[in-house]
């Protein structure tokens, strides 16, 4: 094997599809047409556009354009924003100075994602604070200098922000766009034209944790004339974006990635995932914790996770390190002192090697 021949450790992961540990297990047919794609030369641009068209249609949306990776796709969404259709403003970009370079963003919703807007050249306008954002703050924050409202869809960011409906009122009022950061809200699947439908213009999903997609994968969905922007100035042309190019491999991995999550049965997968999830939880009962089933993955997705709550302070993070090293990832709340563990991108048989490993690092 690959990685036992050159001394790479490899895990289990009951934890969650982050880029760290590899994002999501691809499907047989995803790495033959990956296989298939990298035994022949094409033009990249005819076939952005052809599998683009292709997607668009899959997804209800007006046009798409793959990107490498969500955090890609912020690059990129920011720069044409920033341009409004000027090749010659695009091709300055990161110099952004005389442009519409300010990027709106609430305060709550500030991460380690939105420097990739500074990457591309923009200014960071925040509005609102760790308790609340008013709509006059959006209001006040809109000027002839703003390129765009940027919006974070995961749950946890939204207890101290407008709801995304208002700022798309507020933002199309004065003529803005507004892009949406949804990496990881999927499932549920109608995700992919929810926030079009309510009138985002540029939606942003990751082609490499639920889509089961290469993990240097993901989709830019929205406006026919700003995606078209993508198509123009994006990778393989030249430019701040040329470091987000996306390959033919990569293209052809989540086109047909998409074509199975689009054609799984989602509700039955989450049956199955929850029937695992509650096994691993009678474990944690009886080694003394206390569960909770959640019908939601961390940010939010439509996915069950099983919490189990220790009783001895600081315990949940010793045996999340426990679990590491017996190459098994679950995660841990340390404010809360539990763990938990998602049945995502587990099999039936991995599950039993967590249970019985988590029986011996608890029962010890």
């Amino acid at each position: 094997m690959f990685y036992e021949k050159h001394g790479i450790t490899t895990y289990i992961n009951a934890h969650d599809t982050y880029t760290i540990y590899g994002g999501s297990k691809m499907a047989a047919e995803t790495l033959e047409a990956m296989r298939q794609a990298a035994g022949s030369f094409v033009d990249t641009h005819q076939m952005q556009r052809a599998l683009s068209k292709k997607i668009a249609k899959m997804t209800r949306n007006e046009a798409a354009f793959f990107t490498n990776g969500a955090a890609g796709g912020i690059i990129l969404a920011a720069a044409v924003c920033m341009a409004r259709g000027d090749r010659a403003a695009f091709a300055r970009l990161p110099k952004s100075k005389g442009l519409a370079n300010e990027i709106i963003l609430m305060r709550c919703q500030r991460n380690a994602y939105d420097t990739n807007l500074r990457t591309a050249g923009a200014r960071i306008v925040e509005i609102g604070d760790a308790l609340g954002t008013k709509d006059w703050e959006l209001e006040a924050a809109i000027t002839e200098k703003t390129a765009a409202v940027f919006f974070f869809a995961a749950s946890h960011f939204q207890r101290a922000a407008l709801p995304l409906e208002k700022v798309i009122k507020i933002a199309h009022m004065r003529g803005v766009p507004v892009i949406v950061d949804a990496a990881a809200q999927l499932p549920p699947v109608e995700n992919f034209w929810a926030y079009t439908e309510a009138g985002a213009d540029l939606v942003l999903f990751s082609g490499g944790k639920n889509i089961r997609g290469p993990q240097d994968s993901g989709l830019i969905l929205g406006r026919s004339d700003l995606i078209d922007d993508c198509h123009k100035f994006g990778a393989p042309g030249h430019g701040v974006c040329r470091g987000n190019k996306t390959s033919r491999e990569a293209m052809a991995g989540l086109f047909t990635a998409l074509e199975i999550f689009m054609n799984t049965d989602h509700k039955a997968e989450y049956e199955k995932m929850k029937k695992r999830a509650l096994a691993l939880g009678d474990v944690m009962v009886s080694l003394g914790m206390e569960t909770e089933l959640s019908p939601h993955g961390p940010v939010g997705q439509f996915y069950p996770l099983i919490y189990g709550k220790c009783t001895e302070p600081g315990r949940a993070k010793a045996i999340a390190a426990e679990m590491k090293a017996r190459r098994i990832y679950i995660g841990v709340d340390e404010y809360e002192n539990r763990i938990w563990i998602s049945p995502l991108n587990i099999t039936d048989k991995e599950a039993d090697v967590v249970a019985k490993e988590l029986r011996g690092v608890v029962g010890k």
